[in-house]
């Protein structure tokens, strides 16, 4: 049973890897046992935080190939980390037997305080089913128009799959608590007039030129400069969390990965047509005569074309090239008449 958490955001760049990843070890640094799922496709952020670049992920576990105990990061900084990379990615296109075994991994994990995933942010149907199924969502904004914009538009989705618990706000790289409240105060005014969604003020964190460094460092900030601006806020989140342990109800992992399967199945469209439906359309298509006569008309009427456009084609180069060859002719200039140079000549000729 843990208390399971998913921090989003409507759009890449506002930190959230940065706020799960160091929310992560502050909870820890608290004494609870945490693990941070990364739910971000291919290469996420976590491995750029911490300079950890795991051989296996989620897939290896879904495919049968390893257990999670086998890809799990254990103890990083006091907390475990589960690579999921490309297997969140497949988790949409499970069979029954995979689903199986991934819901069974988790049965088989050890129990945990706080389960935290870290989502990409996207708004693809991966990331709205571990919403849609956790007690807590985090989501991360900044003051930026735009990313306050995509904020709404993940709670305008969520609101639209009818998600029915308070959506948790953190504003990151806040120049000021002025600037922040202001903009959670836009955000609040916009979800109350429109969406029925409810969303509650969490914290901020303040903008903080450590951040940067500890990145570059590759080492969490919390850890690296624990008495910066950005920890002290991280350390606040986390108290105000605490105080509301026992509001949250905590959850079995298996029953949260059946509740995400359910919803995938439920709601997830592929986004192409199979290629065997393809081909069974084209199968049908080949089989009516009436079709094959029109495309046996067409195909011989194109043959003809071609060839007519192919000889044309070529009585213009012809006449291209005699052309050509009539340029190049050399015009001979006109031989001109020899003048006597004989200047004693001349003037006899003139005066006799």
């Amino acid at each position: 049973m843990a208390r399971i958490i998913t921090i989003t955001s409507g759009e890449d760049g506002v930190g959230k890897t940065s706020v799960s990843l160091n929310l992560s070890l502050s909870l820890a640094s608290e004494g609870f046992k945490v693990c941070l799922f990364d739910a971000a496709f291919g290469l996420s952020n976590i491995n750029i935080f911490t300079g950890i670049y795991p051989k296996k992920n989620l897939e290896s576990v879904i495919s049968g190939q390893s257990s999670l105990n086998d890809i799990i990061i254990k103890n990083y900084q006091g907390i475990d980390i589960i690579p999921g990379s490309s297997g969140v990615k497949k988790i949409t296109d499970l069979t029954q037997a995979q689903a199986h075994t991934l819901v069974k991994a988790f049965v088989d994990l050890e129990d945990y305080d706080y389960f935290i995933l870290d989502t990409s942010w996207e708004m693809s149907s991966q990331v709205l089913s571990f919403c849609m199924a956790s007690n807590e969502i985090i989501l991360v904004a900044t003051c930026e128009p735009t990313s306050l914009t995509n904020a709404y538009s993940m709670l305008k989705v969520l609101s639209k799959y009818q998600y029915d618990l308070p959506v948790k706000v953190v504003i990151n790289q806040a120049m000021s608590g002025k600037f922040a409240k202001k903009a959670y105060d836009q955000l609040k005014e916009l979800v109350n007039k429109f969406l029925s969604i409810k969303i509650q003020p969490l914290g901020i964190v303040a903008l903080d030129k450590n951040v940067r460094a500890a990145i570059v460092a590759q080492t969490p900030f919390v850890i690296l400069f624990p008495d910066t601006i950005a920890s002290k806020c991280i350390n606040s989140i986390t108290r105000k969390l605490l105080n509301k342990a026992g509001q949250i109800q905590v959850m079995p992992l298996e029953l949260f990965w059946d509740k995400c399967l359910s919803f995938l199945k439920k709601h997830h469209k592929p986004e192409k047509e199979p290629v065997s439906q393809k081909s069974e359309t084209k199968k049908q298509k080949e089989q009516d005569p009436d079709i094959k006569k029109a495309l046996f008309n067409i195909e011989s009427r194109l043959s003809t074309l071609i060839k007519e456009v192919s000889d044309i084609k070529q009585s213009l180069e012809i006449q291209g090239a005699r052309s050509n060859k009539n340029k190049e002719k050399e015009i001979k200039p006109p031989v001109p008449k020899e003048i006597s140079l004989d200047f004693e000549s001349w003037l006899k000729k003139k005066y006799n």
